[in-house]
């Protein structure tokens, strides 16, 4: 068969623009492959922030459920859960950070103490608590350039960047709302509690087996409530929040060496939505001045750090002269008069008081300069923190 020179030049001519038009579209789906690529990058992002809001908002409700069973233990018992001492993490090896005894002397380290010597062994809650230790929940004095100490011995509140604040438990929740320690500790088998006292044990706990005990059910409907319980709960980038030996915050291996055997099994918190403990907060307003208690200042309403914005903490500088340009409480009345908190980290797992060194390390950000920077690195992270007050 014969093939003309005008139908070789047609031939060869549609294999070009079909070879060319090949190489358009191979583009066109590049570009396309991208935008899809683009978007599925922006859903992805927004079903997780969807996500992190969804969990926030239900970790806010559980902490209004917690503060309602607080306030429904305080009306059943005339006093607030008491303090638990969370362990060496809150205490750094130092007297002024552990509770007192009935007899005045100092407690070891928490959560539990194991009584022995008597007829028989059992183990007590080591606890601030309005019976023996009262002005735990008053008094600061500053001992550092990065954070407040809660001295039995009073003193103003120094320090120029003042974080730290020991007035908080991961533990009371667990124990004086849902009752899940051992029978030996509160007198009932958990869940459920023998009737607390003030000093924080249990009435009956210590005497012969039989004696006469009130059983109380669990406070909160951890269920109905979408709060979780955690055992083991030990959090490493919570630990090194109190050291007061001027080691590495950054080390935070093998915590549980620090917690005696006996102790480990009743490392129980409560946890919000992200899984991390919420924080029970305890303070009590005023200051001693010629024996009287007197409420002069903002600073003299004692609010933990955590509730108040870092920005606005660094603008007073915790110079009384200063305190009125600021509202430490941020409007909030209820912040004003209250006694307790409970506090979710929110999804960052972070509360903002953490040693700016933790801040840095596990977020990944270049270490801050100067306080203003700071300030504003804890402001950011304080910023999502779900928050409920109560008096």
């Amino acid at each position: 068969m014969m093939i003309n020179h005008t139908q070789h030049r047609y031939a060869m001519r549609s294999h070009a623009e079909r070879s060319q038009g090949l190489g358009f579209t191979l583009i066109e789906l590049l570009v396309v492959i991208a935008i899809i690529a683009l978007i599925a990058a922006l859903l992805i992002t927004g079903l997780q922030q969807a996500s992190k809001n969804a969990r926030r908002s239900a970790s806010q409700r559980s902490a209004a459920a917690i503060a309602q069973a607080v306030d429904q233990f305080r009306n059943e018992f005339g006093f607030l859960p008491p303090l638990v001492h969370d362990g060496k993490c809150v205490s750094g090896d130092n007297d002024d950070y552990r509770p007192l005894l009935i007899d005045g002397s100092v407690a070891e380290d928490g959560p539990l103490f194991e009584q022995t010597g008597g007829a028989y062994t059992y183990r007590t809650v080591v606890v601030w608590s309005d019976g023996l230790d009262f002005n735990f929940f008053r008094r600061r004095s500053g001992t550092g350039s990065d954070g407040i100490a809660l001295s039995r011995g009073g003193g103003g509140w120094e320090d120029e960047a003042s974080w730290q604040d020991s007035r908080y438990s991961k533990f009371s929740l667990a124990y004086y709302l849902t009752g899940v320690l051992d029978r030996d500790v509160d007198g009932v088998r958990g869940p459920g509690f023998a009737r607390p006292i003030i000093d924080g044990t249990y009435l009956g706990v210590g005497y012969p087996v039989g004696s006469a005990r009130d059983r109380f059910d669990p406070l909160i409907d951890v269920d109905r409530r979408g709060v979780q319980v955690a055992n083991d709960y030990v959090e490493p980038n919570e630990y090194p929040e109190h050291l007061l030996d001027g080691s590495d915050p950054r080390d935070r291996s093998d915590i549980y060496s620090d917690y005696e055997s006996y102790q480990r099994d009743a490392l129980i918190s409560l946890v919000d939505a992200f899984g991390n403990a919420f924080r029970y907060y305890r303070w009590e307003q005023g200051r001693f001045e010629n024996g009287q208690l007197v409420v002069e200042t903002q600073l003299d309403l004692n609010i933990p750090p955590v509730l108040i914005d870092p920005l606005v903490l660094l603008m007073v500088k915790n110079d009384p002269a200063r305190v009125d340009e600021a509202d430490l409480t941020g409007g909030s009345a209820k912040i004003r008069n209250a006694r307790f908190a409970i506090v979710s980290a929110g999804p960052d797992g972070l509360f903002g008081t953490e040693d700016i060194k933790i801040l840095v390390d596990i977020l990944r950000v270049d270490e801050p300069t100067d306080v203003q920077e700071m300030a504003q690195l804890r402001h950011n992270v304080w910023l999502d923190n779900a928050v409920e007050v109560g008096n």
